[in-house]
């Protein structure tokens, strides 16, 4: 009877078709979409980043110096006193401390490549380790500019970074796969106040076979 039942068991098995496994690799690589390949960069078509950094800054509206006003009491003084030592209190930066920050910021990798493992999105441009993104998972980051919340989407042939630092201040990537995988379009866009919205557009070119 035992065996009867093993029988019975394989039979039904085989109809049912091929067992689901757990998600492999190859399964993963299915959601980066066209995304996931390697690029090279079209500099015809893309943004002239010098151009585009130059008309930022010098349109940029510089603060205007804040100063403590002085009273007659102790503590009044005091801020006075260590104000005049430091120099002048800013929150933004200086038209050529922000060229610097932009130029960092906004550099342009002549090759790319994109790629999924552990469901983690590797955007590796050809520096010492792949930058690492874990999409839907919240992240925050403090820098030089503050302290940033960062959200993460990949959706098909699309993929965001944004980091949201406040007062107006953000970055944003957006990677986007069009033309059949034929096409690879990576916009950058900063925001700073007392600046317009600078965004940069690199179009990449899939990388020949080697």
């Amino acid at each position: 009877m035992r065996h009867s039942s093993s029988l019975l068991l394989a039979g039904m098995l085989a109809l049912a078709g091929p067992v689901l496994l757990p998600q492999t690799a190859q399964a993963q690589s299915l959601r980066c979409d066209k995304l996931c390949a390697s690029w090279v960069l079209d500099t015809a078509a893309s943004t002239d980043v010098s151009a585009a950094i130059n008309a930022a800054v010098e349109s940029y509206k510089e603060e205007k110096v804040r100063r403590i006003r002085s009273g007659n009491d102790i503590a009044s003084l005091q801020r006075a006193e260590l104000e005049e030592g430091l120099g002048p209190m800013r929150l933004r930066p200086q038209r050529e401390e922000l060229r610097t920050q932009l130029q960092h910021q906004l550099k342009v990798p002549a090759q790319l490549r994109l790629s999924i493992t552990d469901d983690v999105v590797l955007v590796d441009e050809g520096g010492t380790s792949p930058r690492r993104f874990e999409p839907g998972q919240p992240y925050s980051r403090v820098d030089s500019i503050g302290t940033a919340k960062i959200t993460i989407r990949l959706q098909g042939s699309i993929f965001d970074v944004v980091e949201n630092y406040g007062k107006g201040r953000s970055n944003r990537e957006s990677y986007a796969a069009a033309d059949k995988g034929a096409r690879l379009t990576v916009t950058r866009t900063l925001s700073r106040p007392g600046m317009k919205d600078i965004k940069i557009q690199s179009v990449y070119a899939p990388a020949a076979a080697n």
